[in-house]
């Protein structure tokens, strides 16, 4: 049953990692192709917009999901109760957020605010018809099938996007991909799954549900206001621009953090709360995920720091060269991301929901503090506060997470990550050699861009042959165990 289980977690995580990679590269290529077209203030009114639903959406699922996943028999009873409960919050949620966009509108001198919030908030409403059976698909860990579903529907809105930007539709391009993308998910998840509602609703099992998806709903609420007030409070005391600028710095940092993110924390929550009576094997394979996830992460972000500016320049309008500093400060929150979510997990597990609401509260009290310091500042200053946020959450879920795993300990995943932040270090020392030499050389900035990519994923790979770093051999195994099964 272990070894099960330890099968279908690896299996999870690379089908999502895939997945999430693929559909990462997709976003970045068409985010590139729509900064060609469309303006930074285009940018920046739709940050402002879509924070509302961004922020809202948890109150839609209610933690239900997380209680289905957790739940350990679940019946036609539970699924079609949710459904309904869902399609009736989502309802009410568009109404309420329809009513006062106007007055949004006005308060944060965006004309356009109440004429593009009918039409994208109904993402709201379409995304809560493919709830139960995105919670079906990662209960059973399908992940293969939600997978697929995602980057389908990304590929599709991405070609919508496009279009509508060569058609001069301005900021209805970033509207259209962001609902082509729940329409087209939502579609796929009804037509490959058996799972129907039926006539069964029982508010006994609702609250029950609800007294632990409760407490996942007021962090997650908690968590995506703290998360969205930042572009908020610049929309209203900084420029549309400036909110533009910062906004695509983060987008961009977000498109590999947010991608294995969510395909880490998707597989993780589902396996672990299969392992969390025990702790020796809980532990275990979250250390496995942890290194891994780092031996990705760490020279991912510290890459894209490094060749940023080279990027904006060769594939970018100058106009948006203000947002590479965004970009880079932002990124750094990027290499705290491994523990920080991975210890969160493992608290969100083997908690029943009143712990995480406690910690919750005493980082949004530090996060307060941070936002009070930075936002009357500079938006650069807002940035940096960002990472100032990220620090104390990563430290507060590692030492909270330590309560229920002794053995994990902020020390101890400080040297398990030693060995990786070493061999970027010495990867991005290449890199700005390779920087130094194209522009002693003359060499055109494209090829400089072009190489410093490629040949500095090859020397992290090659230093980590020869170092025989435990996640390479990890990520080795894992593949070398797959591929046979796949041929039989």
């Amino acid at each position: 049953m272990a070894a099960e289980l330890k099968h279908k977690v690896v299996k999870g995580v690379a089908w999502s990692t895939v997945e999430k990679i693929a559909s990462a590269l997709l976003q970045l290529a068409v985010s590139l192709v729509l900064l060609n077209l469309l303006s930074p203030e285009d940018y920046g009114l739709m940050a402002i917009v879509a924070a509302f639903p961004a922020i809202l959406m948890p109150l839609v699922d209610s933690g239900f999901s997380q209680a289905l996943i957790r739940k350990k028999t679940v019946d036609d009873t539970d699924y079609s109760s949710v459904f309904y409960v869902n399609i009736v919050i989502s309802l009410v949620l568009y109404a309420v957020l329809v009513a006062v966009a106007p007055a949004c509108g006005r308060y944060f001198g965006a004309s356009d605010f109440a004429r593009i919030a009918p039409i994208l908030y109904l993402l709201i409403p379409i995304n809560s018809f493919s709830n139960i059976q995105n919670a079906i698909l990662q209960r059973s860990m399908e992940f293969k099938n939600l997978s697929l579903y995602v980057l389908v529907a990304n590929a599709v809105s991405s070609g919508v996007a496009i279009w509508m930007a060569v058609e001069g539709c301005g900021v209805w391009a970033l509207v259209g991909q962001r609902l082509g993308v729940v329409v087209v998910k939502t579609a796929l998840m009804w037509i490959g799954s058996s799972w129907r509602p039926r006539l069964l609703f029982s508010m006994e099992r609702v609250r029950g549900m609800f007294r632990y998806g409760s407490r996942i709903l007021l962090s997650d609420l908690v968590s995506n206001v703290y998360y969205q007030i930042s572009n908020l409070f610049i929309g209203k005391f900084y420029t549309k621009t400036d909110l533009g600028y910062y906004d695509r710095g983060n987008k961009i940092k977000e498109m590999p953090v947010t991608s294995t993110i969510m395909a880490v924390l998707s597989v993780t929550f589902s396996a672990f709360s299969r392992q969390k009576e025990d702790k020796v094997k809980l532990l275990m394979n979250a250390r496995k995920v942890y290194i891994l996830w780092a031996f990705v992460m760490f020279p991912l972000m510290s890459g894209l720091i490094a060749v940023a500016e080279d990027m904006f320049r060769v594939l970018l309008p100058e106009v948006w060269l203000p947002a590479v500093p965004y970009l880079r400060i932002l990124s750094v929150a990027g290499l705290l991301a491994p523990l920080s979510v991975i210890s969160f997990n493992l608290v969100k597990v083997c908690d029943d929901g009143n712990m995480i609401f406690r910690i919750e509260f005493i980082k949004k009290l530090i996060a307060t503090a941070i936002l009070a310091i930075t936002i009357p500042i500079s938006v650069p200053a807002i940035a940096w506060g960002q990472v100032a946020i990220f620090v104390s959450d990563m430290t507060i879920n590692c030492l909270t997470a330590k309560r229920y795993l002794p053995e994990w300990r902020l020390w101890s995943r400080a040297k398990d990550a030693l060995p990786y932040l070493a061999v970027t270090g010495l990867m991005v020392g290449f890199v700005w050699g390779l920087g130094v030499a194209g522009a002693a050389l003359s060499i055109p900035l494209w090829c400089v861009f072009v190489s410093k990519i490629l040949l500095g994923a090859g020397f992290y790979a090659l230093l980590s042959e020869l170092l025989h770093l435990e996640a390479w051999r990890e990520l080795k195994d894992i593949l070398l165990g797959y591929l046979p099964r796949r041929k039989k």
